[in-house]
């Protein structure tokens, strides 16, 4: 049984989200997606989840909107951000841990939630 906390996926390119959200299932996470701030505020506000990880430009709300709104829903929440633009050093002073730069390491996002979520 997976007892993996669930990642929830945000970003407003459905074929990034779909490939990241079936990529973190292969590896045994639960995911639930969403393609804005909005929607992923409404699922962290009814779903357990454990992790955010967010595209950085969006419409409307941008993923350092989200994570402060999202960190205020949920203050145990893990937050990373996943950016072709942003770097590490552009989330500081956000509620962000990680910055992975696109296109993703896959293995490297694996490890970064293994360090929270145990190896099981």
């Amino acid at each position: 049984m997976n007892n993996r906390p669930a990642v929830l996926v945000v970003d407003d390119d459905a074929s990034l989200r779909t490939m990241l959200s079936l990529s973190l299932r292969r590896a045994g996470y639960p995911t639930l997606t969403a393609a804005s701030g909005s929607e992923a505020l409404e699922l962290l506000s009814t779903r357990p989840i454990g992790f955010l990880v967010t595209d950085g430009r969006m419409d409307a709300m941008d993923g350092f909107e989200l994570s402060r709104r999202a960190k205020s829903l949920k203050p145990e929440l893990h937050i990373a951000m996943v950016s072709a633009v942003f770097v590490a050093s552009d989330a500081a002073g956000s509620p962000i841990e990680r910055v992975f730069e696109k296109p993703v390491a896959f293995s490297g996002l694996v490890e970064w939630l293994q360090k929270f979520s145990g190896k099981a």
